[in-house]
């Protein structure tokens, strides 16, 4: 089992602070966005900053054509 971070430590020092989010669930990649509280998906897997690469420990959820953004 791999160890995860603090969740409060900071790991992305992007400008601004995770300006993205992907996950990468059995092979694939997936877009993702912070939220409120642990999903089934962020429970098992870290999402990751887009730009630098740094872990989100926090809780995340799944873009999917539906809650993205017309």
């Amino acid at each position: 089992m791999t160890e995860h971070p603090a969740p409060d430590t900071p790991l992305c020092r992007c400008v601004p602070p995770w300006p993205a989010l992907t996950a990468v669930i059995e092979g694939t990649a997936y877009p993702a966005e912070p939220t409120g509280a642990h999903t089934p998906a962020s429970a098992l897997y870290l999402a990751h900053c887009t730009v630098c690469g740094a872990p989100y420990t926090r809780p995340w959820r799944r873009l999917t054509s539906d809650t993205r953004a017309a």
